[in-house]
């Protein structure tokens, strides 16, 4: 018989996460907390983040998939090889690397469009009456019933191969439950504070300061997704 479900060994992998990547955590945190005051006590960053905005901006959604790839896997990958905890590259980092870049591209197409979304409905500004529902919506709807299957249909991608059928098969409330809730906690627990701080912020410093933090997450994200994956030969 299998051992029965608790929710201590649920949240273990956020918490090994937090273990292994905790140092590339204070890296990005250092650094966006440094733009910050930046932004406001330095015009010449000030006017390279606005440039920086402006061109995301006209780059269109391409290039806030680009972008968000970009955040999500070369810039904490290279944190993480320059402060550790793995500095070895090898033929399967490269592969799962590529993977990864495809599925955060995605992502960021996916974001770029929800963010729309809320702006069409909510309106922009960093008055509760526009954070409020902002958040709700993202806390409530967003992560748990779009972005968490797609996330835990990805991560079944990599270990069943692509195979619907197989994938399919593997849905149910238990497998959603012990794939998402490792996942879901620690995203809560990392991103209400960023969100709500980033939401204050002015729309040119959100830019950046955006893409900061999903490097500073992307690390544990994949590492909680992955945890317990078998191996392929």
């Amino acid at each position: 018989m299998s051992a029965p479900w608790s929710l201590r060994q649920a949240l273990r992998p956020g918490l090994l996460a937090v273990r292994h990547f905790y140092r590339v955590f204070l890296l990005f945190q250092a650094i966006a907390v440094s733009l910050y005051f930046a932004y406001y006590h330095h015009p010449e960053i000030r006017h390279s983040i606005d440039a920086f905005a402006a061109w995301k901006s006209s780059g269109g959604l391409p290039l806030s998939a680009l972008l968000t790839a970009i955040a999500g896997t070369l810039l904490p990958e290279t944190a993480r090889t320059i402060v550790g905890p793995d500095r070895s590259w090898n033929q399967e980092r490269w592969r799962r690397l590529g993977w990864n870049f495809l599925f955060f591209a995605f992502n960021g197409l996916l974001v770029d469009l929800f963010y729309v979304l809320q702006a069409q409905l909510f309106g922009i500004g960093n008055t509760l009456s526009v954070l409020l529902p902002k958040m709700a919506l993202d806390c409530l709807v967003f992560i748990p019933w779009i972005c968490m299957p797609m996330t835990v249909s990805y991560f079944l991608w990599l270990e069943l191969g692509w195979s619907p059928n197989r994938i399919l098969r593997s849905w149910s409330w238990a497998m959603y439950r012990d794939r998402a809730l490792p996942l879901i906690i620690p995203d809560y627990l990392y991103w209400i504070p960023i969100i709500f701080l980033l939401y204050g912020l002015p729309l040119n410093l959100q830019i950046p300061y955006f893409l900061l933090a999903f490097s500073g997450w992307s690390l544990a994200f994949v590492f909680i997704g992955s945890y317990g994956m078998p191996k392929k030969e």
